[in-house]
């Protein structure tokens, strides 16, 4: 009889996290992939699932060829938003029994609080705020960079970037952030440009560790930055609590995303009274949320 293998995906504009379980909730590994933004690329994220799970099912001999497992697989895609990347997303083949996907939010919300009602903000290369009542999510923001994701470490990169251009025509005072991003791009003024006019969302959250670093020297552009970063959280923040659809119940609220530590302590005192630190991460609520599909399905059958 076939054994059932369990998988959570986590993807979004960096990254792909992949978290595999045996049947009895054992882990067998976790791994990274490539990014897995389907709006941006159907393909690439296909790629980028694939490689995070094959990396650690290879460790226990398995592929996904195998018939002597049935891989049942939770994702939590960047992009879901857009019904034409998920419509063409899904209508790939593939090798699993059970395929369920919704977006990285979502997934997210669910293992930050393990299954129950609760709230998220994710600060990473983009910015989204998540909450599900009563089993029903709903979100704000995440409608992409440049347009949005404002507070995010793209959105860091484009404002330092614009900075910069500034300092260098002398519009705006040095500091040694600003001196930084430009020795970042050999101090060549055509390279910088060319790259700016052309660099996508990931490109520019690689000049966002620079304002995190800076911002911890007091460097005034730098913590200038992160408090406008912060105005934008708060904002979400605020957002989340207007459409709670119980209008009276303050929501715990966790934070995910490689910016958001650094963000944290210049955030409005509301908010930081509703952080409780989460549960799991989002491979842990993809894999809880493909097994709550399974057993309504058992229900319904």
């Amino acid at each position: 009889m076939a054994q059932d293998i369990f998988i959570g995906i986590d993807g979004g504009a960096s990254k792909c996290k992949s978290r595999v379980e045996d049947a009895h909730g054992k882990l067998l590994g976790h791994a990274l992939g490539g990014p897995a933004n389907i709006r941006l690329s159907v393909d690439h994220s296909w790629q980028s699932v694939y490689h995070s799970i094959e990396e650690v099912l290879k460790l226990h001999g398995i592929s996904l060829q195998d018939k002597n497992y049935r891989f049942h697989v939770g994702m939590g895609l960047a992009g879901c938003e857009v019904p034409a990347a998920r419509e063409d997303f899904l209508s790939r083949a593939h090798p699993f029994t059970t395929i369920y996907l919704t977006s990285d939010a979502h997934v997210a919300c669910l293992g930050a609080h393990g299954g129950q009602d609760g709230s998220i903000i994710i600060i990473g290369t983009g910015v989204i705020g998540y909450e599900i009542q009563d089993g029903v999510g709903l979100s704000v923001g995440g409608w992409g960079f440049p347009h949005d994701d404002e507070g995010g470490g793209a959105w860091l990169g484009m404002e330092v970037a614009r900075l910069t251009f500034s300092w260098i025509d002398h519009r705006v005072e040095k500091s040694a952030l600003l001196e930084e991003v430009f020795a970042f791009f050999n101090n060549d003024i055509a390279e910088f440009a060319t790259w700016a006019n052309s660099a996508n969302s990931s490109e520019f959250a690689r000049l966002a560790p620079l304002v995190i670093n800076h911002s911890q020297q007091a460097d005034p552009w730098a913590i200038h930055l992160m408090k406008r970063a912060a105005i934008a959280i708060n904002r979400v923040g605020v957002a989340l609590e207007k459409i709670h659809v119980h209008k009276n119940l303050l929501l715990p609220c966790s934070l995910f995303g490689g910016v958001a530590p650094f963000v944290e302590p210049w955030l409005d005192e509301a908010l930081r009274s509703r952080l409780v630190s989460r549960q799991g991460d989002a491979n842990v609520g993809a894999i809880l949320m493909v097994k709550q599909v399974l057993e309504k399905q058992k229900q319904v059958s």
